[in-house]
């Protein structure tokens, strides 16, 4: 069952961020820690869905987010954190922290995995945009195909915000 509203971002979640320019261990805790924000999971950068729908509604929406007292938007990925720095420089936003999840310790920790073998990608991060608040979960959507992106879109959160 994933991490339910009501509930707290994992103290101990820690993936990869890009830190005066060099990788760091950052947990996910401290980034949403005394911050409205949107978290969004995607299965892989530079994959059709996320380049062309999941990131550009955030990217392209950053205006209506900061009206509904958004602070922080942050995508979560099981690919590097250079992957992820390299694909949103080509597509996306510079206002939009990538979050590093490579070895999915946060998908486990918020039980928001799933298995994409059959697309030969394995274990990946389920699409998904959650409403945080102070560390505490307020909104989840997820989508229930990987190919889909609609509640797990800016709008889509925006709506729950």
């Amino acid at each position: 069952m994933p991490i339910a509203e009501g509930a707290s971002i994992p103290a101990d979640a820690s993936g990869m961020t890009f830190q005066d320019g060099k990788p760091a261990p950052t947990a996910l805790a401290e980034l949403v820690a005394g911050k409205r924000a949107i978290v969004f999971g995607i299965p892989g950068a530079f994959t059709g869905t996320c380049t062309n729908q999941h990131l550009p509604s955030f990217a392209q929406n950053q205006e209506a987010l900061s009206a509904k007292g958004i602070e922080t938007v942050i995508c979560m990925s099981m690919n590097d954190i250079s992957v992820l720095s390299a694909w949103n420089a080509a597509h996306g936003a510079a206002s939009i922290t990538m979050f590093a999840d490579g070895n999915g310790d946060v998908t486990r920790a918020l039980d928001l995995g799933v298995d994409l073998s059959v697309a030969g990608m394995g274990f990946r991060t389920r699409r998904f945009a959650m409403f945080v608040e102070n560390g505490v979960v307020k909104a989840l959507n997820v989508e229930e195909k990987p190919g889909i992106c609609e509640i797990s879109s800016a709008t889509g959160i925006l709506e729950r915000v």
